[in-house]
C-alpha cells in the first residue's frame, strides 16, 4: 500500500488507483510526450498500457512497476523520465499522463 513520505504533503500523492481512473479518462486521446512522441492510453486488468501511435504494440511494465514509478514520483517530485529509467521503461508516458489537465476540455 502506496502512503506518503514523511517530509512531503499527502495530496501531493497520486495513488494508484488515481493513475488508472486518469488513464481511462484519456482512452482513446492521442497524447505526446515532452519529446513530442505521441501515444495512446489504455487500461487492461486495471493496469495502464501505452500505445505509441509511430510504432503500435501496446506496452506495459504492469502493476509493479507503475507503482514504483508512483512511489519514486512520490519521493522526488521529479517529472524527469530519465529518474524513474531503473523503475519502468514507461517513465516518458506516465510522466505525461500525469501532466494532463485533469478534466476534458470541450
Amino acid at each position: 500500500m502506496r502512503r506518503a513520505s514523511p517530509d512531503r504533503s499527502s495530496a501531493n500523492v497520486v495513488t494508484y488507483d488515481q493513475l488508472v481512473a486518469l488513464a481511462k479518462a484519456r482512452e482513446g486521446e492521442v497524447l505526446k510526450t515532452v519529446r513530442e512522441k505521441e501515444f495512446t492510453v489504455g487500461v487492461f486488468r486495471d493496469c495502464p498500457f501505452f500505445t505509441p501511435v509511430s510504432s503500435g504494440p501496446g506496452r506495459s511494465d504492469g502493476r509493479k512497476a507503475a507503482e514504483r514509478f508512483l512511489d519514486r514520483l512520490d519521493e522526488t517530485g521529479s517529472i524527469m523520465p530519465r529518474d524513474y529509467s531503473d523503475v519502468t521503461r514507461n517513465a516518458s508516458y506516465f510522466v505525461a499522463l500525469l501532466q494532463q489537465p485533469q478534466a476534458r476540455r470541450t
